[in-house]
C-alpha cells in the first residue's frame, strides 16, 4: 500500500518524493503527478521515483526559499 502524498513545506528540500511535489506545487493526485513527470513538468533525476524540486521550481517560476 502506498503512502499518501504529504504537502512540502519551504523551504522546500531539494529532493522529494514525486506525489509529494505534484500536491504542493500543482494540487495534482498521485497518479498525475507520476505523469507530469513522465512529461518532463516535474524534473527528476536519473531515478524515478525522486523529483528535483527547485529545479522543477525554476522551470514554474515558484521561488522554493520562502513566500
Amino acid at each position: 500500500m502506498r503512502r499518501p502524498a504529504r504537502r512540502l513545506k519551504k523551504p522546500y528540500p531539494p529532493v522529494a518524493k514525486i506525489p509529494d511535489i505534484g500536491l504542493t506545487l500543482f494540487e495534482a493526485d498521485w497518479q498525475k503527478s507520476y505523469d507530469f513527470a513522465r512529461r518532463g513538468i516535474i524534473e527528476t533525476g536519473t531515478r524515478g521515483k525522486l523529483g528535483l524540486v527547485h529545479k522543477t521550481c525554476a522551470k514554474i517560476g515558484v521561488n522554493p526559499h520562502h513566500d
